[in-house]
């Protein structure tokens, strides 16, 4: 699925972990057009960023710093589920689960990390 429109957001707040297990959380403001501002919350399970930097590697695809890629992803994941609900999000969380096995996720997400 590509990223047709993509959402103009700022990044408010960032609580990126080091390591163990637990979310790495970003909050930003995002433009909801008609609607007006939103608060919008990103969580990304530790499981899901080790998964998809282990496919991006297996793929050999150009390293991103973490806070770059956890930035970048977290828009394209606001962006999606717009896409998918047809209304803003206030929250998105993103499970080792909703990488793929495959590679396909991690691969459009660099097509998106390519054109940022």
């Amino acid at each position: 699925m590509a990223v047709e429109r993509p959402v103009r957001a700022v990044l408010m707040s960032a609580d990126i972990k080091t390591e163990g297990n637990g979310f790495h959380r970003l909050s930003f403001k995002v433009d909801g057009g008609r609607d007006g501002m939103a608060n919008v919350t990103v969580n990304i399970s530790q499981d899901a960023h080790r998964k998809l930097v282990n496919q991006m590697n297996r793929a050999r695809l150009p390293h991103v710093p973490k806070d770059t890629l956890l930035k970048t992803w977290a828009r394209w994941a606001i962006t999606m589920r717009l896409d998918e609900m047809g209304v803003m999000p206030t929250t998105v969380t993103v499970t080792g689960s909703d990488v793929d096995e495959l590679g396909g996720y991690a691969a459009e997400l660099n097509e998106v990390l390519r054109m940022a």
